[in-house]
C-alpha cells in the first residue's frame, strides 16, 4: 500500500503534550503551596509584632463580671449553713456520690472560682469529675454552681463514662485504659485490680474512693444532643440548667456520651 494513504501516527505528540501539561500543573501546584506557606509566616510574624487591639470596654467587663462573681461568693458563704450541710450529708438517705461537669464559663475571671475549678480538676469547660458528697464539696459546688451541673449517678452511668472516657494518668500522660494489668499495676497494692473493681469503689464511695479518682483523668465530655434544652444562666430549680438536679444527671450524660 502507497505511504500517502497510511494514517498520521499523531499518538507521540499528544503524550508529549500531556506529559507538559502534567509537569506545568505540578509546577503551578508547587508554587501555590509555596505561597500559601509563606503568606502563613508573614501572618505569624505580623501577629507577633503587632498586638491585638483591645476595646476598653473589654477590660472593663471583666472586671465587673470577676466583680460580679466575687460578691455572689461571698453572699453565697455567708448564707450556707455549714450545719444543716453536715447533718444532710451524715444521713444514710443521702446519696454519697455526685457526678460534677463543667458546662459553663469558657472565660472566667474571678481568681477564687478559676482555683476551685482546678482544684476539682475542672480546669476547661465539658470536664467531669466524680466527687463524694461532703460538706466541704457541697460548699464548693455552691460557690461555682452557676457553671456546673451535677447530680447522683447510677450504676449503669458509671459504667458508661468509664468503658466510653475512662483514662487514666500515667507518668503524667493520659492514658486509654487497655487492659486489667494496666489498673492492677497501679492499683493492686490497694485491692483494685480490674475495671469493675474501679466501678464498685466509685459507686460504692469506699476506701479506695480518692486512690482512685486521682488515676483517674478528668472525663472530656461532648456537647449533649440537640443542645441545650433550656437557658443555661437559669438555675435547674427554676427550669434552667445549672446546679443539682439529681438523678436526672443520668438522661443528660446520655446525651452527652
Amino acid at each position: 500500500m502507497s505511504d500517502k494513504y497510511a494514517v498520521p501516527n499523531k499518538l507521540p505528540g499528544k503524550t508529549v503534550s500531556v506529559l507538559k501539561h502534567r509537569k506545568r500543573r505540578i509546577l503551578q501546584d508547587q508554587s501555590v503551596i509555596e505561597q500559601k506557606k509563606n503568606d502563613r509566616i508573614k501572618r505569624r510574624e505580623k501577629t507577633k509584632t503587632h498586638h491585638k487591639f483591645r476595646r476598653a470596654e473589654s477590660f472593663v467587663m471583666g472586671y465587673l463580671k470577676a466583680e460580679r462573681t466575687s460578691n455572689r461568693i461571698r453572699q453565697t458563704i455567708l448564707k450556707t449553713n455549714i450545719t444543716e450541710q453536715s447533718a444532710a450529708a451524715s444521713d444514710d438517705s443521702n446519696p454519697k456520690l455526685l457526678f460534677v461537669m463543667r458546662h459553663a464559663g469558657k472565660k472566667i475571671f474571678d481568681k477564687t472560682t478559676s482555683e476551685i475549678f482546678k482544684t476539682l480538676r475542672m480546669g476547661q469547660r465539658h470536664n467531669a469529675v466524680f466527687l463524694e458528697n461532703t460538706k466541704e464539696n457541697q460548699l464548693l459546688l455552691r460557690v461555682i454552681e452557676p457553671f456546673v451541673v451535677y447530680g447522683n449517678p447510677s450504676l449503669s452511668t458509671i459504667r458508661e463514662l468509664l468503658f466510653k472516657k475512662g483514662f487514666a494518668r500515667i507518668e503524667g500522660k493520659k492514658t486509654a485504659i487497655q487492659s486489667n494489668t494496666m489498673v492492677e499495676e497501679h492499683l493492686g497494692e490497694k485491692g483494685v485490680i480490674c475495671l469493675e473493681d474501679i466501678i464498685h469503689e466509685i459507686c460504692t464511695v469506699g476506701p479506695n474512693f480518692a486512690a482512685v479518682t486521682q488515676f483517674l483523668c478528668a472525663f472530656t465530655m461532648s456537647s449533649p444532643r440537640n443542645g441545650w434544652q433550656k437557658k443555661v444562666s437559669v438555675s435547674y430549680k427554676r427550669g434552667g440548667e445549672y446546679g443539682y438536679r439529681g438523678n436526672a444527671i443520668n438522661d443528660l450524660v446520655a446525651r452527652c456520651l
